[in-house]
């Protein structure tokens, strides 16, 4: 008897401490956070990460009486099949009811058919592939498009003078876009794209690329490389194989990210770049946020298109939570973020209610010396761009 009462005691204080854990964790909400925290590229990793938590010790993890809670899982590269399988994991064993992050396109589009079957919010931080939104109706970018940024760049170009132009960009799908995007508004505008050059991931001697685009003997290069090695190599290779010199100006996007401006030095002086953010822009609100983020990461630390597209996806989440009141019901939280509207650092922003992609200022930035280091300096802004993919092909996003 004595036994019995003891396994009734026990089992009682376990369906007690049971139901304790239940009853707390239904106030907290679960994010699972997919990003590249290891490799080559885990620079996407650590700015997601300090964005998020960032966005998170501001707003002391909370959305009114809901808790947040991040669980963190690493892809490992641009590998789909293992983006796809941590997805699953998250979704279905830790019962998160959004997720966040895709560093690259081939990792967001392994996620589409998890997100359609478990109908879950992915809101994406980072692919520039624009037809990916077209994957699944629980897509939401916060990130940009190549298209959102080439455009804006080649016509400014244009309005600078230039009428021949050489386009040189990675062997990939975001590459192609960007070749899509530079050689579709140059030709609107009345230029002649000279030449296109490819250049397969990884590369590291410029040099055979380089000399097809001195013998094409272009105004300008357009140019498009993955954010890291392939980036600084092309710009500091233009460069010292003097195609400046030559005549030819180098127009870029991503490529002289302050974080890669240590490596590529005084070559980048001078580059003209469009992209949806610089950490020196003078408006209050980034103002705010570069002081908060140094406060946080240190006195030399810069926010970049990473760490405020993660604190804009939770910012986004947010929204979500508060429309369906911490329930799970993606049709409602998609729902509450079409035409959504705030105010970033990167200044005003909104979600597009048809194609769910942001609308952005994209900021026409020069390189040049800001107190003593290297930085992305806005000469010029082009308000509010509409995504410019989807208005180009209506045809292909109405399919």
């Amino acid at each position: 008897m004595m036994k019995r009462h003891l396994w009734l005691a026990v089992a009682l204080a376990s369906a007690c401490q049971f139901t304790a854990v239940s009853v707390a964790r239904a106030e907290e909400i679960k994010v699972g956070v997919l990003g590249l925290f290891s490799g080559s590229a885990s620079w996407w990793g650590t700015e997601y990460r300090r964005g998020l938590n960032l966005w998170m010790e501001q707003n002391k993890s909370k959305v009114g009486d809901d808790t947040i809670v991040l669980l963190e899982r690493d892809e490992g590269g641009v590998n789909p099949q293992r983006t796809r399988q941590l997805a699953q994991e998250l979704v279905v064993r830790d019962q998160v009811q959004y997720l966040f992050g895709g560093s690259f396109t081939p990792n967001v589009l392994a996620m589409a058919d998890v997100v359609n079957q478990t109908k879950t919010p992915l809101v994406i931080g980072n692919s520039g592939t624009s037809s990916v939104t077209l994957k699944s109706p629980y897509f939401v970018r916060t990130g940009f498009t190549q298209w959102t940024v080439s455009v804006p760049l080649v016509e400014y170009a244009a309005k600078k003078g230039v009428k021949n132009a050489a386009i040189v960009v990675a062997d990939f799908a975001t590459g192609y876009d960007a070749i899509d995007a530079y050689s579709e508004t140059f030709k609107k505008a009345g230029g002649k794209v000279a030449v296109e050059v490819k250049v397969p991931l990884g590369t590291t001697d410029f040099s055979s690329y380089l000399q097809r685009v001195r013998d094409a003997k272009p105004d300008a290069v357009f140019m498009f490389m993955p954010v890291g090695p392939m980036s600084a190599g092309f710009v500091k290779a233009f460069k010292e194989r003097e195609l400046d010199k030559a005549g030819i100006q180098l127009f870029a996007t991503t490529e002289t990210m302050e974080s890669d401006l240590p490596a590529i030095g005084d070559s980048a002086l001078g580059t003209i770049t469009a992209l949806h953010y610089s950490p020196f822009l003078t408006t209050p609100e980034n103002t705010a946020f570069v002081k908060a983020y140094k406060a946080k990461y240190g006195p030399g630390a810069l926010p970049s298109i990473a760490s405020v597209s993660a604190y804009d996806s939770m910012t986004l989440i947010a929204q979500m939570i508060k429309a369906t009141k911490g329930k799970k019901d993606a049709d409602k939280a998609i729902a509450a973020v079409k035409g959504y509207a705030w105010v970033s650092a990167r200044g005003p922003v909104s979600i597009d209610p048809k194609t769910r992609e942001i609308v952005q200022n994209v900021y026409i930035r020069r390189v040049e010396t800001i107190d003593g280091k290297l930085g992305n300096k806005p000469i010029d802004t082009y308000k509010s761009v509409v995504e410019p993919w989807h208005i180009s092909h209506p045809e292909v996003a109405a399919k």
